[in-house]
């Protein structure tokens, strides 16, 4: 198990959501849609960055549990990228759409948080496959 490339993944995750939601970026938008304030997000709660770290970390695990093997001719880091942009495709964006669905969010709120888990987890798998040694084959 690589934990270089787990703990990468998981700040990773975290610096491209800093990122990705600061006000100058896709922020405002997203907290428009989200009906939250400038005051809203003025003091967060730790909790909330404990948690959400705590859950990237479990991501960059399971995808470190496939990062292992390797496909011929394919690089690391885009052999990983395919295997964390399949999931967020298949898996992640149907379920963010069908919760946004349901909660009445926007559009503009729900192509900002679905793209935002589709690039993460695909920067994710790229970077977790990259960093996870290979395992040493003989002969």
């Amino acid at each position: 198990m690589g934990y270089l490339a787990i703990l990468a993944g998981t700040f990773l995750v975290m610096f491209l959501g800093w990122l990705w939601f600061h006000p100058k970026v896709m922020g405002k938008a997203w907290m428009e849609g989200a009906g939250l304030t400038d005051k809203d997000m003025e003091n967060p709660n730790p909790l909330i960055i404990v948690g959400a770290l705590l859950m990237a970390a479990v991501v960059s695990y399971a995808m470190s549990r496939y990062a292992g093997h390797t496909e011929e001719g394919m690089h690391q880091f885009v052999h990983g990228m395919y295997h964390g942009f399949m999931p967020a495709i298949l898996y992640v964006a149907p379920v963010l759409v069908s919760k946004s669905l349901f909660e009445q969010k926007s559009l503009s709120f729900i192509l900002i948080t679905v793209s935002y888990w589709v690039l993460a987890f695909t920067l994710m798998g790229g970077v977790v496959y990259a960093l996870t040694p290979l395992p040493v084959t003989t002969g």
